[in-house]
């Protein structure tokens, strides 16, 4: 709903009138949802809740051992420390802006692997192949790219727990430990969420600081041009480390979404690719 509002409110701000019309013509499209993309994206959708499901079991329990683990750990081999003394506001807010960062770094890293090393890409490109992107393609993604997703998240969110434990004590309590992606939250319900649609967002000069959903759709593209970036989720920090990082600039007069020709990467011409029959133009 909260992306439905923003898209809305884009639209006006682009100058476009917004009526009872255009919004059943922008958002209930036939061309839109009925077409075998989507269908696709919905049969994902059903799959992999089930996969979550399953793997939501084990996420907590996994967690909290390996949060435990870390501090035992670091007790082990560094000895007890006395808690520092800091306000539990700026505790909980360090930790949070903490794990923001190297969630996102490590989201990151996941994602150039998957485009980068052929065995995975072979999973990722799943995701890759739909030709219309609406918000349900964000669960169209492999059974075992979902799991190395809840593993990276598993022992990223112990780690950074688990030495935060050991440097502030019972100072950080369980609340704090669950509202942690708060920062992501946010990021998610403003913009995010609009990546995977035909809703046009930029961010303008702000995109070098974060990645705007039209910079999703660019690496969504077809187009060789664009293979291989803008890998990044919230911040635009790492793509422009790793040399990734494009601007959304104008609105392309064609953008066309799927896998059109062998991914661009050295390592991966030897995979063929399938073509899609057809691609989705915004």
């Amino acid at each position: 709903m909260s992306s439905a509002l923003i898209a809305i409110l884009v639209i006006k701000l682009q100058g476009r009138p917004v009526s009872i019309k255009f919004i059943r013509r922008v958002f209930f499209s036939k061309k839109y949802w009925v077409n075998e993309s989507t269908r696709t994206d919905i049969k994902y959708f059903f799959i992999n809740c089930g996969v979550k499901s399953l793997l939501a079991m084990l996420f907590v329990s996994a967690q909290l051992v390996i949060t435990m683990s870390v501090a035992f750990a670091l007790q082990q081999n560094f000895g007890s420390v006395d808690p520092i003394e800091l306000p539990w506001f700026l505790i909980a807010s360090i930790f949070t802006l903490t794990f923001f960062v190297i969630e996102d770094l490590s989201r990151f890293l996941l994602h150039w692997a998957m485009h980068r090393i052929p065995f995975l890409w072979q999973f990722h490109r799943l995701h890759h192949s739909a030709e219309v992107l609406t918000p349900l393609t964000l669960h169209r993604v492999h059974p075992i790219e979902i799991c190395l997703y809840y593993v990276r998240g598993i022992f990223i969110f112990g780690a950074i727990s688990g030495f935060f434990i050991y440097i502030f004590g019972s100072k950080l309590s369980a609340l704090d430990i669950l509202g942690v992606d708060a920062l992501g939250f946010l990021f998610n319900m403003i913009a995010a969420n609009l990546r995977h649609s035909h809703i046009w967002m930029s961010f303008g000069r702000l995109e070098k600081f974060f990645i705007s959903p039209a910079q999703h759709q660019i690496h969504h593209s077809s187009d060789i041009k664009h293979h291989d970036t803008n890998f990044g989720t919230c911040l635009a920090l790492w793509d422009r480390l790793f040399g990734s990082w494009i601007a959304a600039g104008m609105k392309p007069k064609r953008l066309r979404f799927g896998i059109s020709q062998p991914h661009d990467s050295k390592k991966q011409k030897s995979y063929k690719l399938t073509a899609p029959k057809k691609s989705c133009e915004i």
